[in-house]
């Protein structure tokens, strides 16, 4: 598949296409365009007639147009692959909403009837998603001078489904982060299961469900005291994926006390495994012969955590993803240093991270509200 790439160069800093094939070969270049912008419109409607043998008409459907979009702006953008798989996801939610309907003739009322039924379904955040997609292959389309009506311009996005609150995604409280590792290291039973030592390091270590459960003993430092992430695991297709981002390949620190817990671990697994006969064929640190996959899946997970915040009637109800913010956000609290905790999280923009993981613990608020009172 062709692909194209745009530079500024003579002394006049005019804009240039290059458009070149699988091989590298260049097979069609033009400068002289003032905007980068005017150099992409010509470039792209080039490209998709090489790649694909047509152009973009209005008798297409949104279907057939959100594809052309992909091929387009998505597909060969250095987004992760979980980023793009979201957006081709999202290509069979507009066939089941749309049907083969030709873009030309949605108008805006059916759009919005559409959207305000998929709204009794989703959350504002998903809906949103989907509606600024759609905005956005209208956009290609317009930019090759298709006559195409922006139904979406004047539609409203209502949603029947709440999305969860920033004060739902951590846990709160210190006190209550104590008492849950307290308890999660009380049933660390290795011939039992392994998902309360997955919670746990997920509390310790702020990673990704799936980095986390890629981790081979290779991957852990036990003299430098760290764990070294490059990498992540999927459970419904038992295959390692890369990375989410290149600032996710990172170090992690971690204590004594964890580096005991793995090497108590590790001790366990190999004296069980070899009482069993079982091979741990790719080393997972979290392999359990109880497991079809080797490991859990996130959703084995998820419900043991939740049994256990029931237990010890701690709310909100989170999840893996939960732990991580927590984790994040007990750092913050802490005075870690943003770029510390950027690079451990592994996020490569600090103002992201204060807005996800800015919360305030309940501890530092009373100890605020005591400071208040002393100035008063």
């Amino acid at each position: 598949m062709a692909s194209v790439r745009y530079l500024k160069r003579g002394k006049k800093n005019l804009w240039t296409y290059t458009i070149r094939d699988e091989t590298s070969k260049t097979i069609a270049y033009k400068s002289g365009f003032d905007t980068k912008k005017k150099a992409q419109i010509e470039a792209e409607k080039l490209l998709r007639k090489l790649n694909h043998g047509f152009s973009l008409d209005n008798k297409m459907s949104l279907y057939q147009l959100y594809q052309e979009w992909l091929n387009l702006k998505i597909l060969p953008s250095k987004r992760s692959q979980t980023t793009k798989n979201k957006y081709i996801m999202r290509k069979g939610i507009i066939k089941k909403l749309f049907g083969d309907t030709p873009v030309s003739q949605i108008k805006p009322s059916k759009y919005q009837r559409i959207m305000n039924d998929y709204g009794k379904t989703v959350t504002r955040d998903t809906l949103s998603r989907l509606h600024t997609s759609i905005k956005e292959c209208i956009k290609t389309a317009q930019a090759d001078k298709i006559f195409i009506e922006d139904f979406t311009f004047f539609a409203e996005l209502f949603s029947s489904k709440e999305s969860q609150s920033a004060e739902e995604k951590y846990i709160h409280s210190e006190k209550d982060l104590n008492n849950i590792i307290k308890y999660i290291k009380q049933k660390m039973d290795y011939r039992k299961s392994t998902a309360p030592f997955i919670i746990y390091f997920l509390f310790k270590t702020g990673m990704r469900f799936g980095e986390l459960i890629a981790l081979t003993w290779e991957d852990v430092n036990f003299e430098e005291k760290v764990i070294k992430t490059y990498r992540r695991y999927n459970t419904s297709t038992r295959q390692f994926v890369p990375p989410k981002n290149q600032t996710s390949i990172r170090n992690i620190p971690i204590s004594d006390e964890e580096i005991n817990i793995l090497k108590s671990l590790k001790q366990d697994q190999v004296r069980l495994n070899n009482e069993l006969r079982i091979i741990n064929t790719n080393n997972f640190i979290f392999q359990h012969y109880g497991y079809v996959q080797d490991i859990p899946n996130n959703a084995t997970v998820n419900k043991e955590l939740r049994k256990i915040l029931i237990r010890l009637d701690i709310s909100p109800i989170i999840t893996t993803k939960g732990a991580r913010h927590t984790y994040g956000s007990f750092l913050w609290h802490n005075q870690i240093d943003l770029g510390v905790i950027a690079r451990i999280l592994g996020h490569k923009d600090i103002s992201m991270l204060v807005e996800v993981y800015g919360h305030t613990l309940q501890e530092k608020i009373n100890d605020e509200f005591d400071n208040v009172r002393k100035l008063l």
